[in-house]
């Protein structure tokens, strides 16, 4: 029988592992390990059984011979809401950046909005249409 898996992460880059977890927290998620008390090289991050590594490049280049991107649209975290309107407006006062929406998609069935984290990183805020809407 082969290896068995679990517990899977995802990891962002960031240029500031302490100002991506004020972000993040902005959402629910909460700190489950940092690498160090001071100046920490890496923050994980727990939501409803999904877990968030932010991590700064240069040192998980270093420790794991990769090249990590800094740039552009690397990942897209998407986090579905009961209040578009309201996540919309959590996500601007935590530092996001406004990239669309919200607005109907899929034939109206959903509201999303496109915000950009501090980094860059896109975050899809998603909500169901409410009943009865266009």
């Amino acid at each position: 029988m082969g290896a068995r898996f679990h517990d899977p992460q995802v990891i962002l880059f960031v240029a500031d592992c302490e100002r991506a977890a004020r972000f993040y927290a902005t959402f629910g998620f909460v700190e489950t390990f940092r690498t160090s008390p001071e100046q920490p090289v890496k923050i994980e991050m727990a939501l409803g059984g999904f877990e968030l590594g932010l991590a700064l490049p240069g040192p998980a280049a270093e420790s794991h011979h990769i090249r990590p991107v800094s740039e552009g649209h690397r990942a897209c975290i998407t986090l579905w809401t009961d209040d578009i309107d309201a996540a919309l407006a959590e996500a601007l006062t935590a530092g996001a950046t406004p990239n669309a929406g919200p607005e109907p998609f899929l034939d109206g069935r959903l509201l999303v909005a496109m915000v950009e984290d501090p980094d860059g990183h896109p975050v899809q805020l998603v909500q169901r249409a409410p009943a009865g809407s266009p």
